[in-house]
């Protein structure tokens, strides 16, 4: 799926459509630059909740690069859990070059 990069204009990040991203933001997180993104199964029937939100990576321990057409590569992959014990939300893979890949 090709994503949609929305640009950062001060404002909290609001991906709307599954596969929008925005970022780096600063001033979320703390002191690391984020990603805000809704994955691209984040309208599919029978989702999990969390799927259906939307999440985040941070810099470290992900690596954002600007891309030269404007679009964004991250790594590492995008994991489908929030922590330790937690439910998977379907989704697992990498951002490459603002298109989204299923591992």
């Amino acid at each position: 799926m090709k994503g949609r990069r929305l640009p950062v204009d001060g404002h909290h990040p609001a991906p709307e459509l599954p596969g929008d991203y925005c970022g780096p933001v600063m001033g979320f997180t703390g002191a690391k630059p984020a990603v805000f993104f809704l994955k691209p199964n984040a309208r599919d029937p029978g989702v999990p909740p969390r799927a259906r939100s939307v999440q985040h990576v941070v810099s470290p321990p992900h690596v954002f690069a600007e891309e030269a057409d404007g679009t964004l590569t991250i790594r590492n992959s995008i994991s489908d859990m929030a922590g330790p014990g937690s439910v998977t939300d379907g989704w697992h893979g990498y951002l490459t070059k603002g298109e989204w890949v299923k591992v």
